[in-house]
């Protein structure tokens, strides 16, 4: 009997053409999709790392390029992002905490109610910190051409100033009786470095009737690049003890301490930043003492009176009157003359000045203006207290207030006081200060330096706790 083949398995079946076919087109499906995700791990790739570049460069721009961006420039030098931003938080800080510590002595905020409006206002505040760096530079320019630097030392005394004023202690180096220490609300002395050296011009005695023009000083410019208020220290308790210098250095060395701790903390700057403030603030002490000491320490002064005929005697004392009519001016110098017609008959000056000046304030005093620079006076007024003799009564003298009875009791050359010097150095430093802004080559500020000034330290992080918005 034969024997049966057996196998291992079941027979293999031949392919067919159409398996073939189906196996190509399977692979090619295959091999379609293996691309498509390649190069859809391609293009993510590339989208993330265009991602990655464009924030990249975003934070390069904002964090590199922008701040050395120029803001501005004064005849060359440039005030670039990063300067005009760290000088705005360190003095927004200043200021509040000024701020706080005035508040918190007086309990009025009447007094500071427009340096808060400043600061909750950073377009306001940043505005006026940037005329004041434009300010600094024309400073800084000046005092080279003049040879004048400042050195670290110096830097180093205005320091030691501004604390020592912030604790109502003497200022170092300064003669003084025995020291006594007068603490303040807070650790941290709140008295701005600028406002010590920064020129205000100060109105000097004006020995004119209210009615009589003379130079208005009231109307001279005045510089406010930062806000400055300082607490009185009425409700400061009254220290037993007093200090030696060894405590009062002490006290200086660890209030500077505290003070750069907290304003580079509280404004976010560094302490470079800080001593900036006070290396422009004693430059400009520099240069107004060398602009200043050419201001004459005596001047001519003379002693008047007069009596003034207005006219339209209706105006309140001191008020100009309009264009005065042929018939107010024909009125005014008929009484004008009759004055002078009754002074030649021997009636007193004093008594007539008393019952017909039209200036009420020095008619009450017999029409005496005290001693002044004829410089205080306008016009023909002026003119006829430096000509005039001594003891002579002239007049009619017409001025754009009426006509004038003048007598000139004395003249003389006299020695200014310190009070006064020291207004017509800060006047001298204000007028050059003015001719330089008039002169100088300032900006243009960049297009979106607006959208560059801070926000920070926010109103209410620096006093939105005792003194709310709203």
């Amino acid at each position: 009997m034969a024997k049966k083949r057996t196998t291992g398995g079941p027979r293999t079946r031949r392919m067919t053409a159409e398996d073939v076919a189906r196996r190509k087109e399977y692979k090619s499906r295959a091999e379609r999709d293996r691309m498509w995700q390649r190069r859809v791990m391609i293009v993510a790739a590339l989208l993330i790392g265009i991602s990655l570049l464009v924030l990249a460069y975003s934070v390069l721009y904002e964090q590199v390029l922008v701040p050395r961006q120029t803001i501005t420039q004064v005849n060359g030098d440039e005030i670039t992002t990063a300067q005009f931003q760290e000088r705005v938080r360190f003095l927004r800080w200043q200021t509040a905490e000024q701020l706080r510590s005035y508040y918190l002595m007086t309990g009025d905020v009447t007094q500071i109610e427009q340096y808060l409006t400043q600061l909750a206002s950073p377009l306001q505040f940043g505005s006026l910190i940037l005329s004041e760096m434009e300010e600094d530079l024309l400073i800084e320019q000046e005092a080279k051409a003049r040879g004048i630097t400042v050195d670290e030392a110096a830097i180093d005394r205005q320091v030691d100033e501004f604390i020592a004023e912030g604790y109502g202690l003497p200022v170092p180096g300064a003669p003084t009786s025995t020291p006594t220490l007068t603490p303040t609300i807070t650790l941290t002395p709140l008295v701005s470095p600028t406002p010590s050296n920064t020129p205000a011009p100060t109105a000097t005695t004006t020995p004119l009737p209210s009615a009589t023009p003379g130079e208005d000083e009231e109307d001279t410019p005045q510089e406010t690049p930062t806000p400055t208020v300082e607490p009185t220290a009425a409700e400061s308790p009254t220290p037993t003890a007093t200090l030696q210098s060894s405590e009062i250095q002490a006290t200086l060395e660890q209030a500077s301490s505290d003070f750069f701790s907290n304003a580079a903390s509280g404004a976010d700057v560094s302490r470079s930043v800080i001593r900036d403030v006070f290396y422009y603030d004693a430059l400009r002490e520099a240069l107004l003492e060398e602009i200043g000491k050419d201001v004459p320490t005596e001047e001519l002064q003379v002693n008047a009176r007069h009596i003034l005929l207005s006219f339209d005697p209706t105006l309140p004392a001191g008020q100009t009157p309009p264009t005065p009519t042929d018939e107010q001016k024909a009125d005014a110098l008929a009484r004008a003359e009759a004055v002078l017609s009754a002074l030649q008959d021997g009636e007193p000056f004093a008594d007539l000045a008393t019952q017909m000046s039209d200036d009420t304030g020095s008619g009450s005093a017999g029409g005496e203006l005290g001693w002044a620079s004829p410089d205080t006076y306008v016009g023909a007024f002026a003119d006829t207290v430096r000509e005039a003799e001594l003891g002579e009564i002239v007049g009619p003298i017409e001025t754009e207030y009426g006509y004038h009875i003048i007598q000139v009791n004395g003249r003389e050359v006299r020695p200014l006081t310190p009070s006064e010097i020291s207004s017509r150095q800060q006047q001298a430093f204000q007028d050059w200060l003015a001719e330089a802004q008039q002169n100088a080559d300032i900006g243009p500020r960049h297009e979106d330096w607006i959208d560059r000034i801070p926000e920070e330290p926010t109103y209410n992080e620096l006093l939105g706790d005792i003194l709310p918005l709203g």
